[in-house]
């Protein structure tokens, strides 16, 4: 796996890399030297932003965070009907961008008024 994240980096070396420290990085450690990756701890400020792995307030900064892999359930007319999906989740403060893959699992949400959800369905992104 180590080699194929190597190989990638390899074909990126352009691009500048900055990985923020989240829960499982405690354990997993940092990526090794070699791959030209910058690790800090959160939150990096970034203009107006603050990019997290918790999605926690961050005052006079809007707060980009993950760690909860958002998802919804929609629910079509059929009965039964019904599709859990990922989702990007924004808040007043704070956005929680979805989680993809095999290790991932995603956490059922429940809006605010006022919040903005888009499901990932495929290819498509869809406000929802």
């Amino acid at each position: 796996m180590l080699a194929a994240v190597a190989s990638w980096r390899q074909s990126h070396a352009t691009t500048a890399m900055v990985l923020v420290r989240g829960n499982h990085d405690r354990r997993a450690g940092d990526p090794p030297p070699g791959l030209d990756i910058d690790v800090v701890n959160a939150p990096l400020l970034e203009g107006p932003f603050a990019l997290a792995h918790h999605p926690q307030a961050v005052e006079g900064h809007y707060v980009l965070a993950g760690h909860l892999h958002p998802c919804v359930t929609v629910r079509g007319r059929g009965r039964g009907n019904r599709e859990r999906l990922a989702c990007f989740w924004f808040g007043r403060d704070i956005a929680v961008l979805p989680a993809f893959g095999e290790f991932t699992g995603c956490a059922e949400i429940a809006p605010s008024g006022g919040d903005r959800v888009w499901v990932v369905a495929g290819s498509e992104v869809i406000a929802i």
